[in-house]
């Protein structure tokens, strides 16, 4: 049946065709060169690189996911979704500037700035075929899984459409991006972030009118046998009871998870490199960090939280339908239609960065790095627009293959884990070395294809651990569908990786002191892991900022954004009283904290540049 009407559909039309018009406006100013097609000249003001950041963190599928968690396990759950502020925080007040000041197009050039000679090279051209062969298309893949959920449960499309139509919004992605570059998507973005915005918060506000108000919904949901009411205690619940996070999955999400939002890099550090400067960079972080952390998720919880009272005969494998569901039982006509423009364009912005990400790594860190070193920048933009077809081909075809989202989920995090250590090292161990790299990339392959491919032990525990075997068919992808284990997995890459870069580090010469002191001037580490090249400099070091201070820093923000996501939710919840106190203390830590980057950016100063081969 189909669940939209005549308006809805002309409300959709409209929007994808302003965003597809945003792309043509852009296409001579992102084709210029390859600065404006992957990092926009380096010109975006911190409004336009924050809501970017936003909105492409904010995908058609994170809706879905959340509202999914919270009629599962609770709002407890939703940390998982949380637990990356803690990163961010740290991004906010330290790292976000300092990626703004290495001036790169991508974040793995800084592999060529901070090691040197073959093991640089080795480990750029890997870092940048990893990037744009596995993690962005899976990601990918992910993000369309959740595109054809919404259009089989909110558009109503019927099995035979799902994938014409499904490729057709793809084909649009590809349209905008390819034209325009990053210019097209960040701008797309801001749209993205407005509609999202209004028609996630309307929908959530008609959805609580439908079941009587915040009050009944909470005491219909403490009424239900089922599920006592204590779900709806917005702290962690860890261990190994009914509806607790596990154990392994605390140790992993909070221990290991937030460190490569703070350090990696990644599309964040796609958007930290575009800003107009250092501050603009900054407080681009500090607004991703405040609305998607503390504020974004509130609308989904409770569209899930109605959910429960309003549909919940939902089973177990269907309950990512509730919110395109909710969307179609609480909108009206046209504001339906609004909300399921804004979930495409959210996927249109995400699917477009990730296209312009990845091909960013294809063009500047494979091809233009070791193919053509000497090509025009039209040369490189024409090669940049082949290779983002081809990121939407690979993730297509991953996205068919691909049994649920919550696999593709367990994926990411499984590879994404193998980088924590060494990315932290890179930044503040001097002693780390390209070859220590090298020797930990090789561990964390053996121990990727342990984990993913083969069933090396026979016996329970690791039989569901790993997850995997070699069937009659053949070796084959199989991971275990137990959300438990993807923090244990997380964690057994991390120490084997982490373990293999220091091993590795200290049994391999030391990197040249030239370059050691060259990347110190520029990024201004922290200074006790870098004294020995500290001492060799004919100029006198400034450290940024101390580690005790940065630290200090790092928990008022980090205080102020927990302050106000609980104090959010418990002014919804209840006690409201008590909610209220947390988002004014929240409300105070977060001035003090603009305060801070305020007069550190103003502190900021361009160094001579550093060593890094284009």
């Amino acid at each position: 049946m189909h669940s939209l009407e005549f308006l809805d559909y002309i409300v959709i039309a409209a929007i994808l065709l302003s965003l597809i018009g945003v792309g043509l406006y852009f296409t001579k100013k992102g084709g210029e060169d390859m600065d404006s097609f992957f990092v926009s000249g380096r010109s975006l003001p911190w409004y336009i690189g924050g809501t970017s950041m936003i909105a492409t963190s904010f995908a058609a599928d994170t809706p879905l996911w959340v509202s999914a968690l919270v009629r599962s396990h609770g709002v407890h759950y939703i940390w998982q979704f949380w637990a990356p502020v803690i990163g961010s925080a740290l991004a906010l007040v330290y790292f976000g500037r300092k990626w703004r000041r290495m001036a790169f197009v991508t974040d793995v050039e800084f592999m060529e700035a901070r090691y040197g000679g073959t093991p640089a090279k080795a480990l750029r051209g890997w870092s940048g075929a990893w990037g744009a062969i596995i993690i962005c298309p899976l990601i990918s893949a992910w993000v369309i899984k959740a595109m054809e959920t919404i259009g089989r449960e909110a558009v109503g499309l019927s099995p035979e459409y799902q994938i014409p139509v499904t490729i057709a919004v793809v084909a649009v992605a590809i349209l905008m991006c390819g034209l325009s570059g990053l210019f097209g998507v960040v701008y797309t973005d801001f749209i993205q972030f407005i509609l999202a915005t209004v028609g996630t918060i309307i929908l959530a506000v008609l959805a609580v009118r439908e079941v009587g108000g915040l009050d009944a919904l909470v005491e219909q949901l403490r009424a239900m046998k089922d599920w006592g009411g204590n779900e709806l205690s917005i702290a962690p619940k860890i261990g190994g009871g009914e509806g607790q996070m596990s154990t392994w999955n605390a140790i992993g999400f909070f221990g290991f998870l937030w460190i490569g939002v703070g350090l990696s890099g990644a599309y964040q550090a796609q958007r930290l490199l575009a800003s107009k400067d250092a501050k603009n960079a900054a407080f681009a972080q500090l607004l991703h960090t405040v609305v998607y952390y503390s504020l974004m998720a509130w609308p989904w919880i409770l569209v899930g939280l109605c959910s429960m009272v309003l549909i919940p005969e939902l089973g177990v494998a269907d309950q990512s339908a509730a919110y395109p569901r909710m969307i179609v039982m609480v909108m009206p006509i046209g504001l339906k239609g609004l909300l399921v423009a804004a979930l495409l364009a959210a996927f249109i912005s995400t699917i477009s960065t990730l296209f312009n990400w990845g091909s960013s790594y294809l063009v500047n860190d494979i091809y233009r790095r070791f193919m053509n070193t000497n090509a025009t920048e039209k040369n490189y933009v024409a090669i940049a627009r082949v290779a983002t077809v081809l990121m939407a081909i690979a993730g297509a075809v991953i996205s068919i293959k691909a049994d649920n989202m919550q696999q593709l989920l367990t994926l990411a995090f499984v590879l994404g884990s193998a980088g924590v250590v060494p990315g932290v090292l890179r930044w503040l161990w001097w002693r780390t070395t390209g070859k220590g790299e090298l020797i930990a990339l090789v561990v964390g392959w053996i121990m990727a294809m342990l984990l993913l491919f083969v069933n090396a032990f026979d016996n329970p525990f690791t039989d569901k651990l790993f997850g995997a075997g070699i069937n009659d068919a053949g070796l084959q992808l199989h991971l275990s569908n137990d959300p438990d284990l993807v923090g244990a997995r997380m964690l057994l890459m991390v120490v084997v990786v982490g373990l293999a870069v220091i091993i590795g580090s200290l049994l391999t010469k030391a990197e040249d002191m030239n370059r050691l002191k060259a990347f110190a001037a520029r990024a201004r580490p922290f200074a006790f892991g870098w004294r020995p090249v500290i001492k060799e400099m004919t100029v006198v070091y400034v450290e940024e900022e101390p580690f005790g201070r940065t630290m200090c820093s790092w928990a008022i923000a980090l205080f102020a954004m927990l302050s106000i996501l609980v104090g959010v939710g418990k002014l919804l919840l209840g006690p409201r009283g008590l909610g209220l106190g947390l988002v004014v203390v929240g409300a105070i830590c977060l001035l003090w904290t603009i305060r801070r980057v305020q007069k550190d950016c103003a502190n900021d100063v361009d160094e001579p540049d550093f060593l890094h081969n284009k």
